[in-house]
């Protein structure tokens, strides 16, 4: 049986229709009672007595099942089984439906579902970001499973969920015997076998390496210690330097596939130096990323390049020489200059496109003691800035450029680097700004003060908070804003400079983040 803990964030059905299990209210357990049922508090439900305030009822088990796990929300095609967040019954609820139509601006058109799971005429239009694919939960797994329960040995034939009674259970079977289950619309068969699982190659508290293939972090291998094996072919790690974005301060846990995990590599001996186009690995934003040598600053500094384009510069003392994990050992990295360009992109024209930052960096430092006597409020703006972002700014680096216009502060364009100027500033092409005949991308000279590179794309899936910091999307910009206010996945965004106050999807957000010192400080 499965056991709530106090402060448990599940999904329970409607008070007054339990058994209508497609309407699922966000809720907490707030205690175990009798008769195998559950006190919980709703999370969109509210009271009539005293008024506004969160409804509370007891449950049966089979009434109530974990919160399913936030995943990255997927593009959908017509006929897929959804859940769609929307008003229900007096409070917002994930409600059962089917995608009839894909419509403009990632909005679909969806049937709900009645209480037998029948396609109703009631329908709507749901934007894509308040909608998940759709998932029961089944004898303790999720059913389509998520990538933790990928196993090799139950092999699912349908994608249309099983309807789970509250009394059903499972008998274990005898080994080698084949067991076939058909209940609603779902079969699966669920094969024994008498041999021995592999024995794992990473031991509870190793210390490993564990690769994110999100996009923006290509490359980053975070550090991390094997907490325990989860299934086939998995592990739970707990990482050394990330923190779960609850709120708690804990150590992030997460379950991780094998091939995405390898050991720590062993120490090089005696490496003092770097040399241009050698592989490295730089530690930089609590990852250690592949990265190549564009240039020799001098015997302690380099300019790296990154899978993803940007260019930092680094002591060697946040460098390691690569090394690959190959066939269960480890390799030194050596690979010839078409296999970097295949990794890493051009990186002869970027090392050429560099020569003219190291000249803007000579001069900048050349023309130190004048700008000693300048203000600071003056120097923190013009030379610090310059230097900080200079690393940056190549021929066809993406960038993202600040307005200073009245009306537009605060807002920031994304562009591509078209050329250098011998005044210091850099020709942009903005990717979303046209000309006023609307025929061509807009160009402009830029400061170098006012470029800074793209932020990583950090994947906000928990709601954003009260005051917290955020960029929204509008007018073609990101635009700095604090949350004032939401409602369901609506946040009421101000922004400072305008004094203005606007309305905003989750989707439409992102964390606000400061370029500061050349690296990436989440506000």
């Amino acid at each position: 049986m499965l056991h709530f803990k106090k402060g448990e964030a599940v999904e329970a059905t409607h008070p007054k229709n339990p058994e209508n299990r497609n309407r699922l209210y966000p809720a907490s357990v707030l205690r175990a009672t009798n008769n195998n049922r559950l006190l919980l508090q709703y999370h969109t439900l509210f009271s009539d007595h005293p008024p506004n305030n969160p409804l509370r009822y007891s449950l049966p088990l089979s009434c109530v099942r974990p919160k399913l796990p936030d995943l990255l929300n997927p593009w959908f095609k017509v006929g897929d089984p959804v859940d769609a967040y929307c008003h229900s019954h007096g409070g917002a609820a994930w409600c059962s439906a089917t995608v009839d139509d894909i419509l403009e601006n990632s909005r679909y058109a969806v049937s709900f579902w009645d209480e037998k799971g029948n396609v109703s005429t009631e329908r709507a239009v749901i934007e894509q970001c308040r909608m998940r694919p759709h998932r029961e939960w089944v004898h303790g797994y999720w059913v389509p499973p998520l990538p933790s329960q990928m196993d090799n040995n139950i092999q699912y034939t349908s994608s249309k969920p099983k309807k789970l009674k509250a009394d059903e259970t499972y008998k274990e079977q005898p080994p080698e015997m084949v067991s076939m289950t058909n209940t609603g619309n779902l079969r699966f068969k669920i094969k024994y076998s008498r041999r021995q699982l592999k024995e794992s190659k990473f031991k509870k508290g190793r210390m490993v390496e564990v690769r994110d293939e999100d996009e923006g972090y290509e490359g980053a291998w975070f550090v991390a210690t094997i907490v325990s094996s989860v299934g086939k072919d998995m592990f739970l790690v707990e990482y050394r330097d990330l923190l779960a974005d609850d709120g708690t301060h804990q150590l992030l846990q997460e379950v991780v596939y094998e091939k995405f995990i390898r050991p720590c590599p062993p120490e090089v001996p005696s490496v003092s130096s770097f040399k241009q186009f050698q592989e490295v690995d730089a530690w930089y934003n609590d990852a250690w990323w592949e990265g190549v040598v564009l240039a020799v600053v001098n015997s302690s500094e380099y300019f790296v390049s990154f899978m993803h384009n940007d260019v930092l510069r680094f002591e060697s003392s946040k460098l390691r020489p690569h090394q690959d994990w190959f066939d269960g050992k480890w390799v030194m990295a050596s690979k010839g200059s078409r296999e970097l360009t295949k990794k890493f992109g051009d990186v002869m024209s970027k090392a050429k496109n560099l020569t003219g930052n190291k000249i803007i960096l000579k001069c900048l430092k050349s023309l130190e003691p004048e700008l000693e006597q300048m203000p600071r409020i003056l120097m923190s703006g013009s030379r610090n800035s310059s230097i900080q972002f200079a690393s940056h700014l190549y021929k066809g680096a993406k960038v993202e450029v600040r307005s200073d216009e009245e009306g537009y502060q605060g807002a920031w364009y994304t562009a591509i680097i078209v050329n250098s100027l011998q005044n210091g500033k850099y020709v942009v092409e903005y990717l979303t700004l046209k000309t006023n005949d609307l025929t061509e991308q807009l160009r402009e000279e830029a400061d170098a003060s006012d470029i800074r590179p793209v932020p990583p794309d950090i994947q906000h899936r928990h709601r954003y908070v009260l005051r917290e910091w955020v960029d929204a999307w509008y007018n073609d910009g990101w635009w700095k804003g604090q949350v004032c206010g939401f409602a369901c996945f609506r946040y009421s965004v101000y922004f400072w400079p305008t004094k203005e106050q606007l309305e905003f999807e989750h989707c439409h957000l992102r964390p606000h983040q400061e370029w500061i010192d050349g690296r990436w400080v989440h506000a």
